[in-house]
């Protein structure tokens, strides 16, 4: 199975035409696929010039809720970066696509 992993800015609901090409993993299964999508939305997230020095990570992918407008994504990723000298981290969606059989997307 293809993830194709892509980045948003903002909101995730909105701007669908915006996205951006983040990483490509392959796995046989989202259970396989885990730590592949987890390291690669850690490691885009480390590469944005704004967030240079900052520790990254994410957590793993979830259903998406029902509350999304966005009905095409399957999963959500949630990215977190952790600035050295702050009160909160910074949280960001990312989320997988579905488009057949063999191809996932998913959205950060």
């Amino acid at each position: 199975m293809k993830y194709i992993l892509y980045r948003s800015f903002g909101n995730i609901d909105n701007d669908i035409r915006k996205h951006e090409l983040a990483a490509v993993e392959y796995a046989p299964n989202i259970y396989e696929a885990t730590d592949s999508l987890v390291r690669a939305v850690a490691d885009d997230l480390a590469g944005i010039a704004e967030y240079v020095g900052f520790e990254t990570t994410a957590f793993a992918p979830e259903p998406v809720q029902p509350f999304r407008k966005v009905k095409r994504y399957s999963y959500v990723i949630t990215g977190q970066v952790i600035p050295p000298n702050a009160s909160e981290n910074i949280l960001i969606e990312c989320k997988r696509y579905k488009t057949h059989r063999n191809e996932k997307k998913c959205m950060l």
